[in-house]
């Protein structure tokens, strides 16, 4: 498998309850296992006498870091291959689409490649190895499109709501505004049968008016429209 780089996302990380748990060092070891998972296809060998030195901490804090990170189920150790579960996703792709965790083949195979003390050369990049990085890209490409329109959804809901609420207020300050006097007047409708009108202009009323006047406007020439006197009058006010 081609060692490529991989995508961090911190948010993913600082928003995750079981790293919330961990302490400074333990979340500086389980950093260095995904390193490790990532280049090693998710099936590093445990090699605590070597950890141990690279690390500078001693046996017994290593083994209570990693019980502490197998509580926590963001590792799983299996016949001396530690796996990380959060790293599989990832990892898929550039398998070319391959799903599960290791096999137990393949464990078995790397198990029996340590024993022999085999070695994967480093090669150039394969023209399969390159179409699968741009697979990845591509990948990360659809996931921010498909980020940005979500929030672009959420904004229009925001905006959605706060029109509806400006209406709610519309129809709430209608019936004590001086706007609402002068349609009395210009109609010749008593204020009291005028308030019985809004209930029905409610059923009707549009929700993008610009301004609490422009609502008065349709207001006020619903009203004259559906005047059972149908007198013809002025549909305008200032």
């Amino acid at each position: 498998m081609s060692k490529l780089g991989y995508t961090w996302y911190p948010k993913d990380w600082g928003n995750s309850d079981s790293v919330f748990e961990l302490s400074l060092s333990e979340r500086g070891l389980y950093r260095e296992f995904i390193d490790f998972a990532m280049l090693n296809d998710n099936k590093t060998e445990l090699k605590k006498d070597v950890w141990v030195r690279k690390f500078s901490v001693s046996m017994n804090e290593l083994n209570l870091i990693l019980d502490k990170l197998l509580q926590l189920n963001l590792i799983e150790i299996n016949e001396n291959i530690l796996f990380i579960p959060s790293c599989e996703n990832r990892l898929n792709l550039s398998r070319g689409g391959k799903k599960g965790k290791p096999t137990r083949e393949s464990i078995n195979n790397l198990n029996n490649q340590n024993k022999k003390g085999a070695s994967e050369p480093i090669s150039e990049p394969t023209s399969e190895q390159r179409e699968i990085e741009r697979e990845i890209e591509r990948e990360i490409e659809r996931e921010k499109e498909i980020e940005r329109l979500k929030e672009i959804e959420r904004e229009r809901e925001r905006q959605n709501n706060g029109i509806i609420n400006s209406i709610e207020n519309y129809f709430k300050e209608l019936p004590t505004s001086s706007n609402f006097e002068l349609i009395s007047i210009s109609l010749n409708i008593p204020k009291d049968k005028l308030t019985l009108k809004i209930s029905e202009f409610k059923k009707t009323s549009k929700l993008n008016y610009l301004n609490f006047n422009e609502f008065c406007h349709h207001f006020k020439n619903y009203v004259n429209k559906n005047n059972s006197s149908n007198l013809k009058l002025k549909t305008s006010f200032k």
